[in-house]
């Protein structure tokens, strides 16, 4: 029987090494204008390439709860020459696992994540399509053609990382920080780090081609701001196996000012501005 209060024993096993195993569906590229990813990148981060990378994936095999698909739109960025890694924007979720996956991502390390209202992928033999969609807005549509990339050479540099049945060691940069209420009713921002989450990785199908892509803003969620100006590529592949080992703080940041970069990703306006809210009754 469940209980408010818990065995203490069990906490030894919260969250421990956290898998994400059989991960299958879309991941692609685009270029994108340098002077806005630069500009919403947070400093000390800098940026690595002009160049939008993302996935659209059925997270098959979670290990701290069911099934659910995710998407991601993240440049590759620099820190201080030590660390390069992804910087997401903003990850979507949607399915049974979806809730878990959320509060266990942005609580555990900072992940910017949001649950979409309707997310899909579907497959027909040569051809796939994913869409992510969210408060009345289809924000992001991909379609992968089995084939020839779009910029043969670039794809072929962000796939060659993945390294087919071999393990890969990837890391992401993020921001963790606290909110507390204040005595004026205000709400504030302290204790501001960033972080590295390190993964290793094992991915044992990749089947190169074309991408077609649209991205639209809503009001809540702007990736029409990460404009396409030229597809590279895009991938249907599948991750066997993939283990978050450890998080790593690198440095203490100012909360005031790393928090305009942040909040976008991780809140919906409305908590600025009800009058932005929207919603189905």
């Amino acid at each position: 029987m469940s209980s408010f209060l818990i065995d203490p024993s069990e906490m030894k096993q919260f969250l421990v090494r956290p898998r994400l195993d059989d991960q299958e569906g879309i991941m692609f590229a685009y270029a994108a204008p340098a002077e806005v990813l630069a500009k919403l990148l947070p400093p000390p981060l800098k940026l690595v390439a002009p160049m939008v990378c993302g996935y659209v994936v059925q997270m098959g095999k979670p290990s701290f709860g069911g099934p659910y698909l995710e998407s991601v739109l993240y440049v590759l960025a620099n820190y201080r020459d030590k660390v390069v890694g992804a910087y997401p924007f903003n990850l979507m979720l949607h399915g049974p696992g979806a809730e878990t996956g959320i509060i266990s991502g942005r609580e555990g390390a900072g992940i910017p994540k949001k649950m979409a209202d309707h997310m899909e992928i579907r497959r027909n033999d040569q051809q796939a399509t994913a869409i992510v969609e969210r408060h009345g807005v289809r924000l992001l549509e991909v379609t992968w053609t089995a084939g020839t990339p779009n910029d043969p050479q670039t794809a072929q540099q962000v796939f060659s990382q993945l390294k087919l049945n071999s393990q890969v060691e990837q890391a992401s940069l993020f921001y963790k920080y606290q909110m507390d209420q204040a005595a004026d009713g205000t709400n504030v921002f302290h204790d501001a780090a960033l972080v590295s989450t390190q993964q290793s990785v094992i991915t044992d199908r990749l089947e190169p081609g074309s991408l077609r892509i649209k991205v639209a803003s809503s009001e809540d969620d702007p990736y029409g701001e990460l404009k396409v100006i030229k597809p590279l590529g895009a991938a249907w592949y599948h991750v066997a196996s993939s283990v978050m080992h450890n998080t790593i703080k690198l440095e203490d940041a100012d909360a005031g000012k790393i928090m305009p970069y942040l909040v976008s990703g991780r809140y919906d306006r409305g908590i600025i501005n009800p009058n932005v809210t929207t919603f189905i009754i």
